[in-house]
């Protein structure tokens, strides 16, 4: 869920502490882990590292999909995965691709990579982006982000360098951020996973008044199309018979 009421700043900032979080997690299983690429070395500092490094000197990387390119800092945090699946099985890969991209080997992010660069490029990406008021009018914009962010989690600070492609964007913002009035509203129910939507998902209904937001304690996103049952429960409950569950409900990881 995407606040709009905030701006596309303030809510890319309340993600940067989640992905910091994701890379905490994973250097904790690489640590627990023999099989990890990078077991019997602090993986988050390696990850840290491979951040300022390809910012430096970006790695070339080669798809038979989508071409050429350079892997770059800001790139990088979208290659973390959000959800590693069951039993961490995505990890594995990532840790691989990590100890590669160190060497200046980037292939194991290379489909990955291009596709996100390509995509953000692509008119029908900046019309949703710009149209929206998901990007930065100007570079002037995103230095104020970055400075925002360096307060927060400085290691990714650069990451949203890709929606700077709404500077001199020629028609105005169809939807613009603003406030919502929410007097008469009533209250929402809103499920967030603690790994990776629960402060974006919160940060919308705690602006009505009642509302409760339940965690659901674990990775993933769209709770109720994934089939968990818990969070179905509530949804139910509320969609069927308005009702809502205490303040502070959590739903364990299933």
């Amino acid at each position: 869920m995407n606040n709009q009421t905030e701006g596309w700043p303030a809510q890319r900032l309340l993600s940067l502490p989640v992905l910091r979080q994701m890379i905490t997690r994973f250097a904790g299983w690489c640590a627990d882990t023999p099989a990890c690429a990078l077991h019997g070395e602090d993986a988050e500092a390696v990850w840290h590292r491979l951040l300022r490094d390809a910012d430096r000197h970006p790695i070339p990387l080669t798809s038979s999909q989508y071409g050429e390119g350079r892997l770059t800092g800001w790139l990088l945090p979208y290659m973390i995965p959000l959800d590693p699946g069951p039993q961490n099985a995505d990890w594995p890969a990532f840790a691989d691709a990590v100890d590669k991209a160190r060497r200046g080997d980037g292939s194991g992010f290379a489909d990955q990579a291009l596709f996100t660069a390509r995509y953000a490029a692509m008119p029908a990406a900046l019309v949703m982006s710009c149209g929206d008021d998901r990007a930065y009018s100007s570079y002037a914009g995103l230095e104020d982000f970055r400075r925002r962010a360096r307060k927060v989690v400085p290691e990714y600070a650069r990451s949203d360098v890709n929606l700077l492609g709404c500077a001199g964007w020629p028609l105005p913002v169809a939807n613009p951020s603003r406030p919502l009035p929410t007097r008469a509203l009533p209250p929402v129910l809103g499920v967030g996973t603690t790994w990776v939507d629960y402060t974006s998902t919160e940060s919308f209904t705690r602006m009505i008044a009642g509302s409760v937001t339940v965690a659901y304690d674990g990775p993933g996103h769209v709770m109720y199309l994934s089939g968990k049952k818990c969070p179905i429960r509530h949804a139910t409950a509320y969609l069927t018979d308005l009702e809502l569950p205490k303040p502070g409900t959590t739903c364990p990881a299933e």
